[in-house]
């Protein structure tokens, strides 16, 4: 009845019965020269027991003795990672064009122009941290060498500074 699932087994048993008694043994043995020295040895065996639990369970053949599995490989981690990072950087390109768009909407209706030129600092602020944001997203995709999100990512840059030149040069003037 060695079912792994179930987590037990009559030979593991029986493994931790004599393991125990030896450390017993050893236990009763070092009690008669000092009872404090007894302890220290007892709970340092089974220091040692835990620490090689899985060397003592591959010799006494109650475990496979098969590798776990393997940790992934530093590139794919930082791979992974990397993906993460450029999710999060398009996240963050999408949600600044959308709030973009919002607040230029709302300046191509206003009439009045103390709120336009709030509006106009607004934009042009929204405007240099999304070029910010893509410009970040434009280095990764160097990093990667991908051209066709270096071009995507240029074309969005391009519409983005296109509002930005506008509202700035309505401010200076």
């Amino acid at each position: 009845m060695n079912d792994e699932s179930k987590g037990f087994s009559w030979l593991g048993f029986a493994a931790l019965i004599i393991i125990l008694v030896i450390v017993s043994i050893v236990a009763f043995a070092l009690s008669s020269i000092e009872g404090f020295l007894a302890g220290v040895v007892v709970i340092f065996i089974g220091f040692l027991l835990s620490f090689f639990r899985d060397d003592i369970k591959r010799i006494l053949g109650l475990s496979s003795g098969k590798a776990k599995e393997p940790a992934a490989s530093p590139t794919e981690e930082t791979k992974s990672l990397d993906d993460l990072v450029l999710l999060n950087i398009e996240q963050k390109i999408a949600k600044g064009r959308k709030k973009l768009a919002k607040t230029k909407a709302k300046y191509d209706v206003e009439e009045k122009e103390k709120k336009k030129q709030k509006m106009e600092q607004e934009l042009l602020e929204e405007s240099t941290a999304l070029i910010a944001t893509i410009d970040q997203a434009k280095s990764y995709a160097i990093q990667q060498k991908d051209p066709d999100l270096v071009q995507h990512y240029d074309s969005i840059a391009q519409e983005v500074e296109e509002i930005r030149t506008m509202v700035s040069e309505k401010l200076a003037g």
